[in-house]
């Protein structure tokens, strides 16, 4: 029952706290493509429409922060009236108070879960459609690749100079595959579909090229992309893109990592701050722990990203969530 009231008073501040870092977020990227989109002459109705395929990857954010916000803010509520003071005086446990608190932090990570897996993808090629049609008019996001190479396990390199997206297969120019046996296969065109690289070119076996025509093996299935409005060229691929692309991509695996930490991230921070909260005796921490709890998931975030580079695990993704795991477990064994 009074874990109910603790939810009852809690849904408030995390509307407030979702709304808020929504509208900072909003806010950031109107600022970012004000100029470019005054220059063009682009109407409310446009610009709404941005901002609406957008909120998935706002919210993708917002959910988990807006979380750490209520819980802090919300229990430093209660303290500051007495009522988790009496609470405790009478006899309930931290713990008993913890357990709904870390449902909510789970629910949230599930809700966010399904966003990051399907629904931020699809809105974000949307709108990166819809940007390209107001900065440069229609018919003109090509979606080509350049420079894409690709090293599916036991089958060699396989290199295009440039890809074209259509619809189920892909244009392939400037080839170049070096199978598994040293073959070196080379083609003007070639054509990507399910069954693999159809070429018709050149191979090299020893010293003297042969002609040849036929399709090589390639084992992921995904359509290949990138995200023109944002940092991270994977976040147009669904987690099952993501998935295939792992298979051919050492990079891909990393931003496949980096989404299910992403996800989860709300079920740590969510404890961490339920945990913090739960402990405090005095409402003014509230504020300071929302801040320093942000700051420090980005910076192991942030560090994650750098490892990456250096072709690290792309286990290190889950970096920030082991820390902040860790140190949730500590805070809850504080509070028996």
């Amino acid at each position: 029952m009074l874990g109910r009231y603790v939810l009852k008073e809690l849904l408030v501040p995390y509307l407030v706290g979702v709304l808020l870092f929504v509208a900072l977020l909003t806010f950031d990227l109107l600022s970012s493509l004000s100029g470019v989109l005054l220059s063009r002459g682009a109407g409310a109705e446009a610009i709404l429409r941005l901002i609406l395929l957008r909120l998935p990857w706002t919210l993708s954010l917002a959910l988990p922060l807006g979380l750490v916000f209520a819980l802090l803010v919300g229990l430093s509520r209660l303290i500051r009236q007495s009522e988790l003071k009496a609470a405790y005086a009478g006899g309930v446990p931290p713990l008993a108070l913890l357990r709904p608190l870390l449902l909510v932090a789970l629910l949230v990570a599930l809700v966010n879960l399904a966003n990051l897996a399907e629904v931020r993808p699809r809105a974000l090629e949307a709108y990166d459609a819809h940007l390209s049609r107001l900065l440069y008019g229609e018919g003109t996001l090509s979606g080509v690749l350049r420079r894409e190479l690709y090293a599916p396990p036991g089958l060699g390199v396989y290199y295009a100079e440039e890809i074209r997206p259509e619809g189920r297969a892909n244009r392939l120019y400037g080839v170049r595959v070096v199978d598994e046996k040293g073959r070196v296969y080379s083609a003007q065109e070639g054509v990507w579909d399910e069954e693999g690289w159809h070429l018709k070119g050149y191979v090299l076996e020893g010293k003297t090229p042969k002609p040849f025509q036929g399709t090589l093996p390639f084992p992921a299935q995904f359509r290949p992309k990138e995200s023109l409005g944002s940092r991270d060229p994977y976040d147009t691929s669904t987690l099952g893109e993501l998935w295939e692309r792992g298979k051919v991509e050492v990079s891909a695996r990393f931003a496949l990592h980096r989404r299910l930490a992403d996800a989860l991230g709300a079920l740590f921070l969510g404890w961490v701050a339920a945990a913090l909260g739960l402990s405090f005796r005095e409402a003014a921490w509230a504020f300071l722990a929302v801040v320093l709890l942000i700051f420090g998931y980005y910076v192991l975030w942030t560090l994650s990203a750098q490892l990456a580079r250096y072709d690290v695990s792309p286990l290190l993704a889950h970096l920030p969530n082991l820390v902040y795991g860790a140190l949730a477990l500590l805070l809850t064994w504080r509070l028996r």
